[in-house]
């Protein structure tokens, strides 16, 4: 009998410790207390980090009668920065005037200032990599100048402009923040950013003339540091080698003096870079292949006719052999590995690896390498010559 007392009075006393855990939300952050941060924009400022940041405001994002949010003279986000010595003092200096808790695990996007990144970007992304809150899927881009204007920019199609800039990143490199740490930490390997910049559309209508964000080039990295932008030949060669031209549409040129052009829609885009050693010297080989079908024919070449097709290829293959080898040569003359040929030595060839190493950036401009494209224009789309043709 005691001990069936004992019993009940423990199961008594288990159940009164579990209560305080039933007593419902204790640890509840309300919408009205905190500040969800989309997106940040790094910057160097004299001698000083600066740190912007942009949080929506549902208020206004849901109309007249939408709850959970202060308003910002009827904006639909809040955009705020500060200045620190650090990346994190800057953060911490941005709270201290902000009367909402800043929340980073819904960040979608970083931005890097351009004289940040020539500076290096290791000291900057530490508390990235340290903070329990920051998303290792954030895209990670360069800003062609200041980040904080980019972030600033107000595009028409998009609430904020950090829904629209992840919007751009997802369509074409979706280079995350692990993917760049990874890349950064590689041996025998320097990262690549995307480049996001500002850019006034050209609307007939004057009250949509706005500054919008475009990516067009790419920043191009020496170990940490930003060492230059590529120019739209060398941006075509970076995405045939990154493999990542699938699903996009490209034009080569037919005929240089008449301005004649074919458009291809790229069905399929694979890269493949290997190796040869000869007395232990490696010897790259980089091989494209491509095809696509025919979206837009701009020039006299009838693909009725014998020869049609073998000409087309033979155009696109010379392109995109130029562009490719345009950013090769360039990264290579500066020493910079951006396509991981060392990376390919140290995971394969670990012995000749650890002679090459130390001076590897001090050889790659003497790397030996070739370049094979095999492209193949399938279908010519509804019709095989351009319009006008033969009338």
């Amino acid at each position: 009998m005691l001990l069936k007392s004992f019993i009940r009075l423990c199961y008594f006393f288990v159940g009164i410790s579990f209560l305080p855990l039933l007593s419902g939300c204790w640890d509840r952050a309300e919408i009205n207390d905190i500040a969800i941060v989309m997106g940040s924009a790094f910057d160097k400022v004299g001698e000083e980090y600066e740190v912007t940041m942009i949080s929506p405001l549902p208020g206004e994002m849901g109309g007249p009668s939408g709850g959970g949010g202060g308003t910002s003279g009827g904006a639909t986000y809040y955009l705020d920065a500060a200045l620190g010595r650090s990346i994190r003092d800057a953060s911490m200096n941005l709270q201290r005037r902000m009367s909402r808790e800043l929340k980073l695990g819904h960040r979608r996007i970083l931005l890097i200032g351009e004289e940040l990144a020539k500076e290096g970007v290791r000291k900057p992304l530490d508390v990235l990599s340290r903070h329990r809150e920051s998303r290792i899927t954030t895209q990670v881009f360069i800003t062609e100048g200041s980040a904080k204007d980019v972030l600033s920019a107000q595009p028409q199609l998009e609430n904020i402009s950090a829904e629209a800039i992840r919007e751009l990143g997802g369509r074409s490199y979706n280079i995350m923040l692990r993917d760049f740490l990874l890349e950064f930490q590689q041996k025998g390997n320097d990262p690549i950013l995307p480049v996001v910049k500002t850019t006034e559309n050209r609307s007939p209508i004057k009250e949509n003339v706005a500054e919008q964000v475009e990516i067009s080039k790419l920043a191009i990295f020496k170990g940490d540091k930003l060492h230059f932008f590529t120019n739209k030949e060398e941006t075509a060669g970076v995405d045939w080698l990154l493999s990542i031209m699938e699903g996009h549409e490209y034009t080569f040129v037919v005929n240089e003096e008449k301005k004649e052009t074919f458009t291809v829609f790229i069905k399929e885009a694979n890269c493949t870079i290997d190796y040869d050693l000869n007395d232990e010297e490696p010897f790259f080989k980089i091989d494209i292949k491509t095809s696509g079908i025919g979206v837009e024919n701009v020039s006299d070449i009838n693909l009725e006719e014998r020869g049609g097709y073998e000409k087309l290829n033979e155009l696109m293959n010379e392109q995109i052999k130029q562009e490719v080898t345009s950013i090769i040569d360039h990264t290579l003359s500066e020493g910079i590995d951006s396509f991981g040929f060392g990376w390919h030595l140290h995971r394969r060839e670990r012995k000749i690896w650890k002679e090459l190493e130390q001076h590897w950036q001090e050889k790659l401009p003497n790397i030996d390498y070739e370049i094979t494209i095999n492209s193949s224009v399938e279908l010519p789309g509804l019709v095989t010559e351009g319009v006008g043709i033969g009338e």
